[in-house]
């Protein structure tokens, strides 16, 4: 009995994670780089990066999230889609999009120019959902996203996850 339990356990975990990626990969576009109604893919890694997309040294990874994003824009309007999932659950995450070309002496935080800011608040599985939308910039090119959750005792996040690469606008 055990061992059905795992398994129909098993088989219900995957068909609740399954729908996201399905919906992404509908076949259309560079080599699933953009999403079939409009948008590009954004990938996820753990690498800590400045405000003008430059990598920090010496942040290693620290978290066990799967975060996954979609970038779409209508020409005035940019908008991000963000999940995660297997992250810690009933956890707040701060999500900024931030679009580029950007100086790196620039900060970028919500009420700067070309930068949106909002949350995701897991729930008790772990996962959560958002969707950021800016007006785009003048001469912004690009955009990326940066999830963290922020740290009581450092000023350097105590998780953290960055696109990729910079999503053309």
């Amino acid at each position: 009995m055990r061992h059905t339990t795992r398994i129909l356990t098993l088989t219900a975990a995957m068909a609740l994670a399954t729908p996201p990626a399905a919906a992404l990969a509908d076949g259309s576009g560079d080599a699933g780089v953009t999403a079939g109604s409009g948008g590009t893919v954004l990938p996820f890694s753990q690498i800590l990066r400045r405000c003008d997309f430059s990598e920090t040294d010496y942040n290693g990874p620290t978290g066990y999230g799967r975060p996954l994003g979609t970038l779409r824009s209508d020409g005035s309007t940019l908008t991000a889609d963000v999940q995660i999932a297997t992250a810690i659950p009933n956890m707040h995450y701060d999500v900024r999009l931030i679009q580029v070309p950007r100086p790196s002496a620039t900060p970028c935080w919500g009420a700067d120019p070309g930068v949106a800011q909002g949350s995701l608040n897991t729930d008790a599985g772990g996962a959560a959902s958002t969707t950021l939308q800016d007006a785009i910039e003048p001469g912004a090119t690009g955009a990326w996203v940066f999830i963290s959750r922020p740290d009581r005792f450092s000023q350097n996040p105590a998780e953290f996850y960055t696109t990729d690469l910079i999503a053309p606008i």
